[in-house]
């Protein structure tokens, strides 16, 4: 038997999908108080969340059916309730306060005592006296014994956040006494945390007979289950997750709106998404139309307000408007109501909805507005960043108060790792300070970060501004490595080269920065134009000086010496020393072009592990991602996996950059993302589409910076044998040489064109031309000494060596290139060991050697390299499948069975039993296929082989097992 004075249309219409644990345990608790073990569950959750729907669902359900159940709502708001408003909204139903009632057997004895409060206030009437509630409260309770004798009693309750405090006294008054009563109180109110609140609500959620029920926003299945029941049909999961991003998740507005989409024929189809979003936000609008139209002044002062204060607190939301907090928490739930915020936040669902509350106001206004929120918030102590985001938005010149605003909120975006969102404070700034050379020089320094092509006029501006030459080359520096970054190697030279004339008086005075300043300088020299021997010793011996982290030291210095001690002649330990200084500085962060720098030289120095974590660890993601340090992030990247061999992750890494330097607004595409994927296609047999990317670098853009011209000399090269013209091939690695002699470039890495001239003029059978380049080579592989040099000078040496000398360089090579990086280098290495043994007579060792190398350059895409392995080990006597580039080509012929028979869900017993071997031998197979795919276990191998699995599938049992 219900009760209630609820009005037939409260519920939010959502129904109870996604709820069947709340209606559980609100059924539990009915159970126990049929028992006798009386209780109260407290449901909360931000508006829109489906309380009322799921009180009124509980109200009906067959649980309660045996029952008393009294539902009532609290009306109004919270500012104006007459005592008792509460208890009339339940007890009301029972007409227990009309005239004549005062016999009926419910209010015999002390039961009559509750009649004050039954019965409704005179308008105007005085408030109870506060000795007057006990007497009722006890009327109240003996008038709830009389209903829980008849029939166990339910009292509901919605909207109880706005229930007068007399009314939830008396809630806890009967708690205390309900002992052994079948009696469940269920209370719902506004609110995510259920344990606060004020008055005697902790007393309430304190009860050890209180239960707590949070409703928060319906996950996608439920919203797919309420689809699914409005449309009768199945739905697309886009369909549904479109849903509920719109809805954020509140059941009443998804109801409205599925079934708005089903009325107008939508089908719940990824077809259908667009018109969900489209529709859903119209209605949003819409009812925040009609609510703001029909309601007060202060709703639509709340609404602009919370436009404003995206996602404030109400208190603030309730400053800028105008109004009492408690005005904005109602204001706020009726257009969370209309579904306009998301649930339990102060935040519009969509930027529709925010620009349309915005829309109403003028120019003037707005900035008006503006102006009072970054004071308000200011005001209150919150961040200065939630108060610069207004200053920023409005036009003229900023106001002397904003200016201390704006530098905090500057260093709080940047101690964020926010740069992008730093310099838009800081351009504010200079609009009240703008002949601050400080602000000026502090802003180029975030711009470089973000947007070298606009840092570098910023920091010009004050370089040609600053006096003191200490000063000037300090800040000579930064706006040479920013040239750097934005392929203006002249102007980084000229900056270097004029500051440096200007500390020329002071020779190295100054202490360890200024004797940092001018190591920093003249590495921009060095790696701008040609060196020297004697200007590039003289860096390498400052650089050996410097010490660690310097006061006031910026990353891009210790870059700029990573890489030039990794190419003038420096030490690895040196390089490393640098880059590591350059990567691991506590507090600043490296990206950007010391970043690329950097991880150049840990990768020239076989450190490319080291290098990967540290791109790994850059700020690329959110805020950070600055369209032009993604560039850099990605191009190293893309260098150091090239390095490596592993082509297909190259290709993937270099496009990415491509991708993202489109993103940066600016018609310079860069140089050596393009480079490097041409490299890597050449290495994956696609010589005729690197040719292609090539073809449209203009030659000259590709000289104005020394690594640069390199790469590009040779890539060239390479995708020019590829295609057979060993000829121009050759005239390119020539070219190399001789640039990197004028450059003053010795590392044997970098570019080696003198080892690749030895494998093209062995296979033209001229490898007389090439003992001096093999002998050069071996020079500067012993000065640099890591192992990927010497391997590389050995393998080159070996090819052009005689047949007595050949296997031993040939396997002094593989042993070296065993213990790098250079995966690519190593095939080659195994393929010529393995060749010269066949030649020898050695088919077995053979056989080992050239199965080596097609697995190594199969594993990592250089196909035709794997193919040339290939059918070097067929003549040996071996045995490999045809290779298609897919990673099931590593695998012998067993292995293949094997795993065939595992992506079909057979266990290693099974395929033993069927195969006619050990599962020892399975477990043999296993391992050595895990190894080869670079995986660690089966539930792997599917994704891998980038073939379907199909659990539980077995396979048919070999003939007459058992």
């Amino acid at each position: 038997m219900v009760f209630s004075q609820t009005a037939p249309g409260d519920s939010c219409g959502g129904a109870t999908f996604g709820r069947a644990g709340e209606m559980s345990m609100l059924a539990a608790r009915a159970r126990d108080a049929r028992e006798g073990r009386a209780g109260i569950v407290v449901v909360s959750g931000p508006d829109g969340m489906g309380k009322s729907s799921l009180l009124k669902a509980f109200s009906s359900d067959l649980g309660v059916k045996d029952m008393t159940v009294l539902r009532g709502r609290c009306a109004g708001n919270a500012t104006a309730v007459p005592p008792y408003a509460g208890v009339r909204a339940l007890y009301g139903a029972l007409g227990l306060a009309s005239a004549g009632a005062a016999d009926h057997p419910l209010l015999r004895g002390a039961a009559r005592q509750a009649l004050p409060a039954l019965a409704a206030p005179a308008a105007g009437g005085a408030q109870p006296a506060a000795g007057s509630a006990y007497p009722v409260f006890q009327g109240l309770y003996r008038l709830t014994v009389a209903l829980a004798a008849q029939r166990p009693l339910v009292l509901v309750l919605d909207d109880a956040h706005r229930c007068d405090q007399l009314s939830l006294r008396w809630f806890e008054f009967l708690l205390r006494r309900a002992d052994g009563l079948p009696l469940l109180v269920v209370l719902a109110r506004r609110g995510e945390d259920d344990s606060a609140g004020t008055g005697v609500w902790p007393y309430l959620t304190a009860s050890p007979a209180c239960s707590r029920l949070v409703l928060g926003p319906l996950e996608a299945d439920a919203i797919g289950e309420l689809a699914r029941h409005v449309f009768a049909a199945p739905v697309d999961p886009a369909f549904v997750a479109r849903v509920a991003e719109v809805c954020g998740g509140a059941p009443g507005t998804a109801a409205r709106l599925l079934r708005a989409l089903h009325r107008e024929g939508t089908r719940p189809d990824a077809d259908g998404c667009r018109r969900a979003h489209d529709l859903g936000i119209a209605m949003i609008a819409l009812a925040v139309r009609r609510l703001l139209g029909h309601g007060p002044a202060w709703m639509s002062a709340v609404a602009t307000a919370l436009a404003l204060l995206d996602g404030a607190a109400p208190e603030h939301i309730a400053a800028l408007a105008g109004v009492s907090t408690t005005l904005a928490q109602e204001a706020l739930a009726s257009l969370r109501e209309t579904g306009a915020l998301a649930p339990g936040r102060t935040r519009p669902v969509h930027e529709a909805v925010r620009s349309a509350l915005l829309a109403r106001l003028g120019t003037d206004a707005l900035t008006r507005l503006r102006k009072r929120a970054a004071l308000v918030l200011s005001d209150a102590g919150r961040p200065a960043q939630e108060a610069a985001r207004h200053l920023v938005e409005m036009p003229g010149t900023p106001e002397p108060w904003m200016s201390g605003i704006l530098r905090d909120a500057a260093t709080e975006a940047e101690d964020l790792g926010a740069p992008a969102a730093a310099a838009a404070y800081l351009r504010r700034l200079l609009g009240a300070a703008p002949e601050d050379d400080g602000v000026r020089l502090r802003l180029a320094g975030l711009l470089a970060r973000t947007d070298p092509f606009e840092a570098g006029p910023a920091f010009r501006n004050v370089l040609e501004r600053a006096a003191d030459p200490r000063a000037r080359a300090g800040i000579a520096v930064s706006y040479a490595t920013t040239c750097l970054a934005s392929q203006q190697p002249g102007a980084a030279r000229e900056a270097a080269v004029a500051a440096l004339r200007a500390l020329g008086a002071e020779g190295d005075g100054g202490g360890p920065a200024g004797h940092r300043l001018r190591t920093a300088l003249e590495s921009v020299v060095l790696l701008t134009g040609r060196a020297r021997q004697d200007a590039a010793d003289a860096v390498l011996a400052r650089l050996a000086r410097v010490p660690p982290y310097p006061g006031g030291a910026e990353p891009h210095e210790d870059a700029l010496g990573a890489l030039v001690a990794a190419l003038y002649g420096g030490t690895p330990e040196l390089a490393v020393r640098q880059a590591r200084r350059a990567l691991g500085r506590p507090g600043q962060p490296c990206d950007g072009w010391p970043l690329l720098a950097a991880c150049a030289a840990l990768a020239l120095a076989d450190e490319t592990a080291d290098a990967l974590h540290a791109v790994d660890r850059a700020p690329r993601s959110g805020e950070t991602a600055a369209p032009r340090s993604r560039v850099f992030a990605l191009t190293a990247r893309a260098l150091l996996l090239s390095g490596t061999g592993a082509l297909d992750a190259t290709v993937t890494a270099a496009r990415a950059a491509l991708d993202a330097a489109g993103d940066t607004g600016r018609d310079t595409r860069p140089l050596l993302p393009r480079l490097i994927l041409a490299g890597a296609l050449t290495g994956r047999g696609e010589a005729s589409r690197a040719e292609e990317l090539l073809a449209a670098v203009n030659p000259a853009e590709a000289t104005h910076f020394a690594l640069d011209h390199q790469v590009y000399l040779m890539t060239r090269a390479r995708a020019r044998w590829a295609l057979g013209d060993g000829e121009t091939a050759l005239d390119l690695l020539r070219a190399s040489g001789r640039a990197q002699e004028e450059a003053g470039l010795v590392n044997p890495v970098l570019a080696p064109w003198w080892a690749d001239a030895c494998h093209i003029l062995a296979a033209l059978r001229r490898p007389a031309e090439a003992r001096g380049y093999a002998e050069f080579g071996a020079e500067a592989a012993r000065r640099w000494g890591t192992p990927r040099a010497l391997g590389v000078a050995a393998l080159a040496r070996g090819v052009i060596a005689a047949p007595a000398e050949r296997i031993g360089l040939l396997a002094e090579a593989t042993a070296a290139l065993g213990r790098s990086p250079a995966r690519l280098e190593h095939a080659r290495a195994e393929y010529e060991l393995g060749r010269a043994l066949l030649h020898r007579g050695d088919r077995s060792a053979a056989r080992r050697h050239l199965r080596a190398a097609a697995d190594i350059a199969g594993g990592h895409g250089a196909l035709p390299q794997a193919r040339a392995a290939r059918r070097m080990l067929i003549t040996a006597g071996g045995r490999m499948g045809a290779i298609t580039g897919s990673p099931a080509d590593l695998l012998t012929r067993s292995e293949r069975t094997v795993v065939g028979m595992v992506l079909l869900g057979a266990s290693n017993r099974k395929i033993a039993q069927r195969l006619c071997v050990t599962i020892r031998t399975v477990e043999t197979h296993l391992t050595s296929v895990y190894r080869k795919l670079g995986v660690t276990g089966r539930e792997q191998l599917a994704s891998v082989l980038h073939i379907p699995a199909t659990p539980g599938v077995q396979p048919a049992p070999a003939a007459g097992a058992s």
